[in-house]
């Protein structure tokens, strides 16, 4: 008994040591809102070329989310002012996990929205993402096991040392350093793009701007694991403090449609100044593709 009662102190010393690893409070609500922005940037894209080619699955479901996700973050900053400790985590883990439905959704509709590709395809996808996820959350849940987190913090500390040791010396070198590396790097990248992307097939590109949205994906929702940390909390009744929902402001108190029509208004107008950006850049680059051999003629 005392051997068991040992056991599951040791356990819980070991998920409180994870729980407070790189504890952070600047996830909120509106990091949910920021994200909101993101997605209102990137799927109605999605959802016009879904008219253009008549598919719509994938894109229809990926702009309903996007919509849910509005409503549900506006009701969301009504109904909360301050998330407990687990609602910390639980809001930065649900809206992690969320970004990399939301990446695999467009990646998905990439591969429905081109041709030649069979159900096969659509389950190996999935199947690769689920893999992805699988394996994120199944190290974090062993590293917690094995009282990983519990040494964390003495070596992060000394990483820290040095990384301030290291930023002292930069500051004391010439600016014009970090300004050639930048440009070499930017070179690098443009002779990579013209040297290798411009032998790439259409369907490489496809295949490959497929990986790059599931790779963006799982680097942006690497918070999802702090779904565990919810776990963690509930389980052995960790405490800790309190946040703030959200950045306030001062005013009357609006009512959750209110909320719900101002943040759809907010992302309407910058739909529509993207829309705008894009049309004047469409509209310059064909006159100046149509002007530039005849210009080029005369010279």
């Amino acid at each position: 008994m005392k051997l068991l009662r040992e056991k599951m102190e040791l356990k819980r010393e070991y998920a409180e040591a994870y729980v407070k690893w790189r504890d952070t409070n600047l996830i909120d609500l509106d990091w949910l809102m920021g994200m909101g922005i993101l997605y209102g940037c990137l799927t109605p894209g999605f959802l016009v070329a879904a008219i253009a080619v008549q598919r719509f699955v994938f894109p229809t479901v990926l702009f309903a989310l996007f919509l849910g996700y509005c409503i549900l973050t506006a009701a969301l900053k009504q109904k909360y002012r301050e998330l407990t400790y687990f609602q910390k985590f639980l809001n930065i883990g649900a809206g992690g996990s969320f970004v990399r439905l939301m990446f695999l959704l467009m990646a998905l509709s990439l591969l429905e929205l081109t041709e030649g590709h069979s159900v096969w395809d659509y389950c190996l996808l999935v199947g690769v993402w689920l893999f992805l996820n699988v394996l994120n959350f199944g190290i974090v849940w062993w590293r917690v096991q094995s009282g990983y987190y519990c040494t964390a913090q003495e070596r992060e500390m000394e990483r820290k040392k040095k990384r301030e040791e290291q930023e002292k010396g930069l500051r004391k070198g010439p600016g014009a350093v970090v300004f050639w590396i930048g440009g070499l790097f930017g070179i690098l990248g443009m002779i990579f793009g013209k040297v290798f992307l411009s032998g790439l097939s259409q369907a490489a590109l496809i295949k490959l701007e497929i990986c790059l949205a599931i790779g963006i994906g799982m680097f942006l929702g690497m918070p999802g694991s702090n779904l565990w940390k919810a776990y963690y909390v509930k389980k052995y009744n960790i405490q800790g403090k309190s946040i703030p929902a959200y950045m306030a402001k001062p005013g009357k108190k609006q009512t959750v449609l209110h909320s719900i029509l101002r943040t759809l208004g907010i992302l309407g107008r910058i739909i529509g100044i993207l829309f705008i950006i894009c049309l004047v850049v469409t509209v310059v680059m064909l006159f100046f593709m149509r002007w530039l051999p005849e210009w080029l003629g005369r010279m």
